[in-house]
Formats: structure tokens, sequence, C-alpha cells
């Protein structure tokens, strides 16, 4: 499978519609008309943060695609209880919708088909089902619970908003959430004509929406989003086999072999800022008990709190526990640490990076 990656520093649309252009797209979408494009726009964040697929990129794509004379939708169910409509102007989608005059939509909106994966039952936007094709335009980050997040795990927002939380509830084990990110994706691979991702500035840190964004000045493009996720995350500094959900998804794929350019065979950004929480509770999970529990008492991590909580809502509204409060007075709201699974959802959904992950001596150490 072919990893196509090119040097952009910057967004610059000549250089970012040139690397569109070499794709061979106008083959690959032969006999598919209505394209539905899926960037990721967790929240309503401003392109800089580095959070959300940049507008320029989205630009980019919807100009090669009138080119060639396809039916465009741009579209995503942003997580946890955020307004869609202030999502669309923050990062910028609604002006290019707008530039383009073509629709935006809401996942939340729209309805749903409820499809069986793995056992897995999924209510999955019928915007997907509507589309002929559907291309990724995914944000190349580090993530708090699963390390690392690119093309696999932006198709989770084809699942509408809240009930994205549902399986954070049903699934809280990191290794059984994997299991839904890779069912879900065994289910929509097929129409999904190519992954492009946005790598240009991405993040580092304390990812997806806390991090520090990081100009890794690349973007990537496979019609695997698997094999682009190897890639990718092992470029970062991950082992992108210990990545719980990747090789499933290579499995998937029926991925034997991954094609990259010479230059970027062993090419390994420097001191990138990883989180690895996830691969600890993997390796966790295969450890004797008697290191297990003192493991567990020692290695704590859970979310937090500091000064910069504006008293929104969104966390709490986003909790799929519903073990988080905010009463009248309260500088930010309480968590019921005894109930809370560290899904790190309200980290993922909080606009103000009010939220991190607060870490025991030990976890510090670890997860550096």
């Amino acid at each position: 499978m072919k990893i196509k990656i090119e040097k952009i520093e910057s967004y610059d649309f000549d250089k970012i519609y040139k690397f569109i252009e070499n794709l061979g797209l106008e083959e690959i979408l032969i006999g598919k008309q209505k394209i539905l494009l899926k960037p990721n726009l967790l929240g309503a964040f401003v392109p800089e943060k580095a959070v959300t697929t940049h507008p320029v990129i989205v630009d980019a794509i919807i100009t090669y695609l009138k080119k060639i004379g396809k039916e465009i939708v741009l579209g995503d169910g942003p997580g946890g209880s955020v307004s869609a409509t202030l999502v669309w102007q923050k990062t910028g989608m609604k002006q290019i919708a707008e530039k383009h005059q073509i629709s935006l939509v809401n996942f939340k909106k729209g309805g749903i088909t409820l499809k069986k994966s793995n056992g897995i039952e999924f209510p999955i936007t019928n915007y997907f089902f509507d589309a002929d094709a559907v291309i990724n335009l995914c944000k190349y980050k580090t993530h708090s619970l699963m390390s690392y997040t690119g093309a696999v795990k932006n198709f989770y927002g084809l699942i509408p908003g809240l009930k994205k939380s549902d399986f954070h509830k049903s699934h809280p084990d990191h290794n059984l959430f994997a299991t839904v990110l890779t069912s879900l994706y065994d289910l929509i691979k097929d129409k999904v004509a190519i992954n492009i991702m946005d790598g240009i500035i991405g993040m580092e840190g304390e990812g997806p929406s806390a991090g520090d964004p990081r100009n890794f000045g690349v973007m990537f493009a496979s019609k695997s989003a698997s094999a682009l996720d190897y890639v990718a995350s092992s470029m970062m500094g991950f082992d992108p086999e210990k990545l719980v959900y990747i090789l499933p998804a290579l499995q998937m794929d029926k991925v034997e072999k991954v094609v990259v350019a010479e230059e970027w065979k062993r090419f390994k950004f420097q001191k990138v800022k990883i989180k690895k929480i996830g691969l600890y509770i993997k390796i966790l999970a295969y450890s004797p008990k008697i290191l297990k529990d003192v493991f567990k008492k020692y290695f704590t991590y859970y979310p937090d709190f500091n000064d910069k909580c504006r008293k929104c809502n969104i966390c709490v509204k986003s909790c799929p526990m519903q073990v988080m409060t905010l009463q009248k007075g309260d500088l930010h709201p309480t968590i019921n640490y005894d109930k809370c699974i560290k899904c790190m959802c309200c980290h993922e959904m909080c606009p103000y990076q009010a939220i991190y992950v607060h870490k025991s001596f030990l976890a510090r150490f670890i997860i550096k």
C-alpha cells in the first residue's frame, strides 16, 4: 500500500492544490459523483490551535473536485454538546462553504442508520450513506487516551454528537474502545476514496485539543487509513504495533506491505512530545497480578481543572458517565472520581484548555 508524503511547510494554497492534483483523484472517483468531505472538526477551535483540519486544505480539495465536476458535501459531527454553528465559524468551514456554494452539514441532523459491525451496533449519519464516496481530511495529532490520532480515528465523527459518548461508557477500557474504532472502520472503509492528512501544523503533547501546535511541515495521503496511520505514527515517535487499533485495522485493509518514498523510510521527527497513557495501559493488561497491583497504586492519572475554566458547561454535558456537576459559586465543575472512567472526553472537548491530565509521580516519570 503506497503512502504519499510531501514536505509542505506552510498553508500555501498552490502547493497544497498541486499535492492534491497529483493524487490521481479524477481516476479514483470515476463513477462517483456525490462526494462527502469529512474533515476533523472536533470543536470550536480557530485554525491556529491545530485542533482541526485547516481550511486552506479544505479549500484546495473543494476547488479540485469542482474542477472535475463533482457534487460536494462538507460535514462532520462535532463532539459533545458544542454548537455546530460555532464550530463552522471558528474553524473557517462556514467561509469555505459560502465561497464555493456547497452544502455544510451537521451530522446531528439528517438522521442515522443503524449498522452492525463485529457485534457492535453503530448509529451512522445518513450523509455517509447518501454519498458515492468519502474523502477523509484528517489531522496529525497526539491523543491523551489513544496516544495517537490521525486517519482511522477521524471516522469516529461519523457517529453524531453525544452518541459518541455512549461508546466511551460501554467500552471504557482502552483496549475495548480500540475495538469500537476498528469495528467502525471495518464498516465504512470500502466507501473511502482516499485519506488526506494535514500534518503541516499538527499537535504534540496533550492532544487532541489541549496540546501544543507543532510545524511538522508534511502532508500525507493514502487509500488505506490504517497504512497511513502506521507510517505517520512511527514518524511521530510511536511504535505503531503497540497502538492497539492500528494493526487490526491494517488486517482489515489486507495490507501486506507499506510503501513510502526512500527519503521517508526511516524518517523520525525529533523530540516530539508524545503521551503514552494508552501504551502503558496495554502493557499492564498483560502483566502479572502482583505487578498490576503495585502499578495501579502508584500510576494514576485523571482529568483536573486549571484556572482557565469559564463555566461553559460543555464538559459536564459531554461526560458519558454524567459524573461532573457545576454548582452556583463553584470555580469549575466537580468530578466524582469514584465513577470517572478516565475517558478524557472532558479534556478533549474543552474549548479553553481548562482541563489537563493530572498525573502521579510515577505517571509523570513514565508519560513524559
